[in-house]
């Protein structure tokens, strides 16, 4: 397993009462964010293996790594951050709770021990639900402090906010590149039309799965401007790629102290995390 210490200061007593612990699980690795009370980063750090691993292994090596670390301790308030492929938006007038297991499953297969999450979204007549394994959910349990267990695709939600309030009217894609995850919103008349998620073979990938939702959906490549966060930043080759094609592509816009640009858009969905409870 590799790790990349990105942020690495001393936690105080005072960021363990008050601050935040962000954790996102991804289907190769983990990455913990530590921020104090006004959300400016005081630790992080990316975990990943060579490949994608069970989920079981990779919770449980977080957890070790936390304890190891007096993490789990973490008194303040702890969000742990899943990326299951069972998760969609339902509008408010049509959510049943009793139904919720029965929606995913129309979706994506579910192990019999996941569990079954719904949350309104903030500012969107909807409700988000998603399916969580067990494993998370036992993880959660052993923290010291308030835990509350989120969907990225909220995190991607709410990072919409960034974007120009004339481009929600006129239209945006936003998508969210990780190296085995690509996540695509999108968004018209200030209204939800779109939040898909999908399994990479290659980061590559991505760029067919953009093409083929703007093109479903009918939206202008030469007017309607694409959001990147994630892995792809303004140097990487894959964006050199994707502007053939798409006239506007624009880093997502966000600021987080201590870091660079490249940083910032790989880990605003850890930090976005915090800000959604």
């Amino acid at each position: 397993m590799q790790v990349e210490n990105v942020i690495s200061n001393s936690i105080t007593q005072d960021i363990r009462l008050k601050g935040h612990q962000s954790i996102r699980f991804a289907p190769d690795g983990f990455s913990v964010l530590i921020s104090d009370a006004s959300y400016t980063p005081v630790y992080l750090k990316q975990y990943k293996f060579e490949g994608s691993v069970p989920v079981e292994e990779l919770v449980t090596e977080c957890g070790r790594i936390l304890d190891e670390d007096g993490l789990l301790s973490f008194e303040g308030e702890t969000v742990l951050i899943t990326d299951s492929m069972a998760v969609t938006l339902l509008p408010r007038q049509f959510f049943n709770v009793d139904k919720n297991r029965e929606i995913l499953e129309k979706i994506c297969s579910l192990d019999k021990n996941d569990r079954v999450f719904d949350r309104i979204v903030k500012n969107r007549d909807f409700h988000m639900i998603y399916a969580v394994p067990d494993k998370i959910i036992g993880l959660g349990n052993r923290f010291a402090g308030d835990v509350k267990i989120l969907h990225m695709a909220e995190c991607l939600l709410s990072l919409s906010d960034q974007v120009k309030a004339s481009d929600h009217q006129r239209g945006v894609l936003m998508a969210e590149v990780q190296d085995h995850t690509l996540d695509i919103l999108v968004i018209v008349g200030d209204r939800v039309q779109l939040l898909n998620r999908y399994s990479l073979n290659d980061p590559s990938d991505f760029i067919y799965h953009t093409l083929n939702t703007m093109r479903q959906l009918g939206l202008d490549p030469e007017t309607i401007p694409v959001y990147l966060s994630g892995i792809i930043h303004e140097e990487h080759p894959l964006k050199e790629l994707l502007v053939k094609y798409i006239r506007n592509v624009i880093s997502t816009p966000y600021y987080l102290e201590h870091l660079s640009k490249e940083q910032t858009l790989r880990y605003m969905i850890l930090s976005e995390g915090s800000k959604c409870v």
